[in-house]
């Protein structure tokens, strides 16, 4: 929920026009979802790819909605809405609201970018923040034109730090994103083969993703992998600090070592501010995890935060849902990481899954990859060929690109291989070969689905 303010200061700030109703008339909260209108709402009629706010307008009145923000090419939907502020676009209305709003607070915002590992290292600051500071932090993954302008909206007086992530998987998002933002401080968790079928390669990646690099004011300070490629690319765009984070000699904050087991990580870091150096134990799983673990103290350690209140905040730490999430059915442990999938997340996942111990079987389910182009055919060859270099016991694809997976693992020696069109199919196959001890990671792209894959074997083999 918002600081309230007037519908004059709405008008101004989408540069609409109010239509009868007063200026200073009150709104406390900006709702996009009709659903979830309120009294006092200032409801924003988005149109969507699968749904037309405007469409919704008399529910939303009917829900008691102080007032609408409605495009004036869709006014044969809305005229009946008073009081309503007419816009030419009611998306960028959203975006040019927040910009405005995000004006009238002098606290230091975190914006958290990169290809992969972006929701979970922001939720591990914002965890860390927390230990000392009132911390927002955007939901889930709110990450674009949408979602970012929302979590401005909610940020209140009682607010001394902010930490939001920005996503992009078109030329320019970014940088859209950022302007909103206007942080003083950055993190980059990584920089991956991500949304290759438009940024075409990884350079491509580079430079929209270093963006943030851009967005760094003069007394601001970019926190970035230092492990990553294109590292020099992407620095020399900052007008800020640049403190690095890695495995790397040359990085500000030097993991020295990642112990993995069944519940997490243990690591050991030199900082260079001797105080923060030292072990660290997070309860997430991968050394991606622990990785994003020592970027989040970086930060934390730059606002101000003690050694006890960092450790105490990663004892609070837990994985965001469905990625790398674990969890147990039938003495099987499930490796939930069907979020999303790219070719440098799922190398990491499946190291994981290979480094994670177990006398079991260790089985990977893989969903398709998508966006990725011209890429598409050499990136799921190439997650095949690694399910074998890795010696799983298993795997199983499921998809379009299913076909391509399994070859490429039998190719490579991998015996254990099975392929299906239907992911129905697929969960009551491996529900029947599955026993307890066994570890088994699903991964795939949102478009996959694969969560419906976990919920199937938990059905099954509850019963």
């Amino acid at each position: 929920m918002m600081e309230t303010r007037t519908l004059g200061y709405v008008e101004d700030s989408c540069n609409g026009r109010l239509i009868a109703g007063e200026r200073s008339s009150c709104v406390r909260h900006v709702c996009t979802d009709s659903r979830l209108a309120k009294p006092g709402d200032l409801f924003i009629a988005i149109n969507g790819d699968r749904f037309d706010g405007h469409d919704y307008l008399g529910d939303v009145l009917g829900q008691g909605a102080e007032a609408a923000v409605v495009s004036r090419s869709r006014l044969g939907h809305g005229e009946n809405f008073r009081p309503r502020i007419e816009v030419e676009d009611t998306r960028q209305a959203l975006g040019q609201l927040a910009a405005r709003y995000r004006q009238d607070f002098k606290i230091p915002i975190i914006a958290v970018g990169g290809s992969n590992g972006k929701t979970g290292t922001k939720d591990l600051i914002a965890t860390l923040l927390g230990q000392r500071l009132e911390t927002l932090s955007s939901d889930a993954s709110f990450n674009n034109d949408i979602g970012v302008p929302l979590s401005l909206l909610r940020l209140r007086e009682v607010h001394e730090a902010a930490v939001l992530e920005v996503g992009s998987n078109h030329p320019g998002e970014l940088c859209q994103l950022l302007d909103l933002i206007r942080p003083r401080y950055g993190v980059m968790t990584s920089i991956g083969r991500e949304h290759l079928e438009f940024f075409q390669d990884l350079d491509g990646v580079i430079k929209e993703e270093g963006a943030i690099a851009e967005a760094m004011p003069p007394d601001g300070c970019l926190f970035v992998n230092g492990d990553i490629v294109g590292l020099e690319a992407i620095c020399v765009r900052c007008p800020g600090a640049v403190i690095t984070v890695g495995e790397g000699m040359e990085c500000d904050w030097r993991i020295t070592s990642i112990l993995q087991d069944k519940e997490g990580s243990s690591f050991e870091l030199i900082s260079p501010k001797g105080d923060w150096s030292g072990d660290y134990r997070i309860n997430l799983l991968g050394r991606q995890n622990a990785r994003n673990a020592a970027l989040a103290l970086a930060v934390a350690a730059e606002l101000g935060l003690s050694r006890e209140e960092l450790d105490q905040g990663l004892q609070r730490c837990k994985p965001a849902s469905m990625r790398m999430e674990m969890q147990t059915l039938g003495g099987v442990h499930i490796i939930n990481d069907a979020y999303n999938s790219n070719p440098d997340s799922l190398l990491a996942a499946l190291e994981t899954l290979d480094a994670f111990p177990t006398e079991g079987k260790r089985i990977a389910v893989l969903g398709d990859m998508a966006e990725l182009g011209q890429a598409s055919e050499p990136s799921h060859t190439e997650a095949g060929q690694l399910a074998a270099k890795l010696g799983l016991n298993g795997l199983v694809a499921v998809g379009q690109w299913a076909g391509v997976t399994v070859r490429a693992a039998q190719v490579a020696g991998l015996v254990n291989v099975a392929e299906f069109d239907d992911l129905t199919v697929a969960g009551h196959v491996l529900a029947k070969k599955l026993e307890p001890g066994d570890v088994v990671l699903v991964k795939g792209s949102r478009a996959a689905g694969m969560e419906g894959l976990i919920e199937l074997l938990s059905k099954t083999m509850e019963n």
